[in-house]
């Protein structure tokens, strides 16, 4: 399938931006951590953005985005309606604190946030899970994800920590390491699963023309993320945070370029051996 680049750009920046928002939250409610959630929103809206500018260049033409909202049973549809709810949300949270003070109420807001944020995951999640496509017709997306997506939110957070002068809380150093760890190993899985997809359309990472994608995830999206989480973790460095984050959201983006590059259509009618999968 060929590479949608405003896609991986925008998918990319959703999953920074919302795990981001959603890890803090969670951090705060549970750890008693003060991180101000008017600075991460804004934060969260700003990657939003970019990634709605992304989706901009990829839809091209206006009829292109009135035609999403064409079936309500649409995944991509419920993303669409969920968006200027979100945006709104997220920007009184942000704004709350700076031009007015709603006390108590803040809670409400930010857990309402929380939960559209969810909600847009999930359906982004849900809009590749598709049947055309063997290698994306399974769980797998939706949960890888939504695990790239706490990954790359609980990093950013942790970031956000150490650039605050907060210590990093024991509930979230150990959330991003299990998060770390999940998220490889339902990669390494979903990796070998397109090995064997059937249709003639298996796909092998480690081979042309996955390859260059491939290796770029594990350099970045394991290695380059695990070194950075280490440093953070063991020496409270910032520098190693912001490092983790970088090597998250590239890996990400990497993993999505193998991603789109293995969703080959199902050979129905196969004409060759070859589509066959036979040793011939």
């Amino acid at each position: 399938m060929q590479i949608h680049w405003p896609l991986v750009i925008s998918t990319t920046c959703q999953r920074v931006g919302l795990g981001m928002y959603l890890c803090a939250l969670l951090i705060n409610w549970t750890s008693g951590t003060a991180l101000p959630m008017n600075v991460v929103s804004l934060a969260a809206i700003v990657f939003l953005g970019i990634g709605g500018v992304a989706s901009v260049f990829h839809l091209q033409s206006p009829s292109r985005f009135f035609n999403a909202f064409s079936n309500l049973g649409s995944h991509l549809t419920q993303e669409a309606l969920i968006t200027p709810f979100l945006g709104i949300a997220l920007l009184a949270c942000g704004l709350n604190g700076f031009l007015f003070d709603i006390g108590a109420a803040s809670f409400a807001l930010e857990a309402a946030a929380g939960a559209l944020a969810l909600a847009f995951l999930v359906c982004t999640g849900l809009a590749y899970q598709m049947r055309s496509r063997p290698a994306w017709n399974t769980k797998f997306i939706i949960v890888l994800f939504l695990l790239t997506a706490a990954e790359a939110g609980s990093v950013a957070t942790m970031a956000a920590c150490l650039g605050l002068g907060i210590a990093i809380p024991d509930t979230l150093a150990a959330t991003t390491i299990t998060c770390f760890v999940l998220c490889a190993l339902t990669q390494i899985a979903y990796t070998r699963r397109m090995r064997s997809v059937g249709y003639g359309v298996n796909v092998h990472a480690a081979e042309r023309p996955y390859r260059t994608p491939y290796i770029a995830w594990i350099a970045s999206g394991i290695v380059g993320t695990g070194a950075g989480i280490s440093l953070a973790l063991l020496l409270s460095s910032f520098e190693g945070a912001a490092f983790a984050l970088a090597a998250s959201a590239l890996g990400i983006a990497s993993w999505t370029v193998l991603f789109f590059k293995g969703a080959l259509k199902a050979k129905m009618l196969p004409m060759y051996p070859v589509d066959l999968n036979l040793d011939i």
